[in-house]
């Protein structure tokens, strides 16, 4: 997503080594449950680079469940691991910077910490920049629920149903299965000197990832035991806090009716995928539900209304703040620039770069973040002495030149020493009040494509930026009698009668009452 307000979020970019990261083996992080959002044009680019780095980093072998794990990790080896995987999912994912949402989040995650009184854990609540719904939860207590789940919230009881679910994952400890699954790093694997060594290292730092852990994946899965026993304990938790148990079956239900909505091949990540739903689940909540007798306490949300007006200004599917791609051509409408990468390229758009990648991995092209703003030529020559030091390499060429109006240091090197001879080409830009990394990686054959899509990079004109549009969860009120048909044409809401229904839990042919708060998509261009 190249989020330009990275940086500015307390995050520094570290170079970390493998043994480093082996130390965040113990995160439960459930990987099907929390992939980034990404709205493409085919289902191959649902994978990328960083989200297989980070994918394969973050797992918990933490064998069994329950408060007395005599061989496991200590509680206090859970919060350091959580507070290790909470940077990734911040670095990887991104967070919403929704001040009005997130308190909200946050009051209804602390009403029911306290009626779970287990000092053993230090519960955070947050929202990810993730379209699908989802929920999860880190060693420690690190809790997050995504935009995508938001917007599908009817009651303040369903949050807490879920919130209390992910938890009792937390204070149970639950461990998530994991399977392998095999994706080849192609270019980045290459035994050449520069190009398997230290560039692989470079662009390790560049991602927040080492390159050789790029060559697998784990998808987790909670067990159903373990699902089920999360929903047991987190709808008495719900109780207990004041909430209807029962709130969990209804937004359990909602989501099995979101997932079966979507159309086309290209089927999204769904957070069954890694929560297996099944019919004995919601069973045993039905019937456990009734039995408990919710306290009396007020909702932080007073009404329906309040709550959708919390929820109110959510982007609904892809977050245009973060970039987004027309066909080839990437938009970043904040920071004010725009790339165009090569056709036929797998694109893919994290929270920290952009990477383009030749659908036989015979080339790759990488924006990113380097850090704060500086000047290219410095940030460019230490690279080049480290490089020196590191390698013994000297590069072919190096230059101050620019692109439009950013001033650029560019670098190339020549590797002749893998399976075949590469370019390797470096380019530190200045723009948004940050300086920015492309690095190009390709063989001959691909080197004019590289140079071609390198100099596309550009400030976006003003009809780009005004071309730059997404869907914003909008809360409208009826008029009496109305349909939803007529509410939508009314209102400008782009989602369909069915769809509109199935967020709002009613009747597609339902007739409204006067002032009955319904929550709508509308498309919106990006403020200033």
């Amino acid at each position: 997503m190249i989020n330009p307000h990275y940086l500015e979020r307390g995050h520094r970019r570290t170079a970390r080594s493998g043994t480093d990261f082996l130390a965040l083996a113990a995160s439960p992080i459930v990987w099907r449950d929390y992939l980034p959002p990404m709205r493409r044009r085919r289902q191959g680019q649902r994978r990328g680079l960083a989200i297989r780095a980070l994918a394969t980093l973050v797992f918990w072998m933490i064998a069994g469940s329950g408060h007395s794990q005599v061989f496991g990790p200590s509680p206090q080896r859970d919060i350091e691991q959580g507070a290790e995987a909470a940077k990734l999912v911040a670095q990887q994912i991104g967070l919403c910077s929704l001040p009005t949402t997130e308190a909200y989040v946050r009051d209804v995650g602390e009403r029911l910490v306290a009626v779970v009184n287990d000092p053993r854990w230090k519960f955070s609540f947050q929202i990810v920049d993730q379209a699908e719904p989802n929920a999860f939860a880190v060693p420690g207590g690190h809790l997050y629920i995504s935009r995508g789940m938001l917007a599908l919230i009817n009651r303040e009881d369903e949050l807490a149903g879920v919130m209390g679910h992910e938890i009792a994952h937390v204070t149970q400890r639950h461990s998530a299965r994991q399977q392998r699954h095999g994706i080849l790093p192609g270019l980045l694997s290459l035994p050449g000197k520069v190009v398997g060594g230290v560039v692989s290292e470079h662009l390790g730092a560049l991602i927040n990832a080492p390159i050789d852990t790029v060559g697998g994946a784990w998808l987790s899965r909670y067990s159903r035991g373990q699902e089920s026993e999360a929903d047991r304990i987190g709808i008495r938790t719900a109780s207990e806090a004041g909430y209807d148990p029962g709130a969990l079956a209804d937004i359990l239900k909602r989501l099995e009716q979101d997932v079966a909505s979507q159309n086309g091949p290209e089927r999204r990540f769904s957070i069954f995928d890694s929560h297996p739903l099944t019919a004995s689940r919601l069973k045993d909540i039905q019937l456990r539900a009734p039995i408990l007798k919710p306290a009396e306490k007020q909702r932080v949300a007073g009404d329906q209304a309040t709550l959708f007006a919390k929820l109110d200004g959510l982007w609904w599917g892809q977050n245009p703040e973060a970039g987004v791609f027309h066909h080839d051509q990437f938009l970043q409408p904040v920071i004010g620039f725009t790339m165009t990468f090569p056709a036929g390229w797998k694109h893919q758009n994290t929270p920290q770069c952009v990477i383009s990648m030749h659908p036989r991995q015979e080339a790759m092209l990488l924006l990113g973040i380097a850090g704060p703003a500086s000047d290219p030529e410095v940030t460019g020559g230490k690279f080049v002495e480290g490089m020196r030091t590191r390698a013994g390499v000297e590069p072919i060429s190096a230059r101050k030149s620019s692109l439009g109006q950013f001033p650029v240091f560019v670098v190339i090197y020549l590797d002749r020493t893998g399976r075949g001879t590469f370019y390797l080409y470096f380019a530190w830009v200045a723009m948004g009040g940050k300086t920015y990394q492309l690095v190009g990686l390709a063989p001959e054959l691909h080197r004019e494509t590289l140079r071609n899509a390198a100099l596309t990079l550009r400030p976006m004109t003003e009809a780009e930026r005004g071309a730059v549009t997404g869907k914003r969860l909008r809360m409208v009120t009826a008029r009496q009698g109305e349909r939803l048909e007529n509410l939508s044409a009314r209102t400008g809401n782009v989602w369909s009668q069915a769809y509109t229904a199935l967020v709002n839990g009613l009747d597609a042919e339902a007739t409204l009452a006067a002032g009955q708060p319904v929550k709508i998509a509308r498309l919106e261009i990006i403020g200033p």
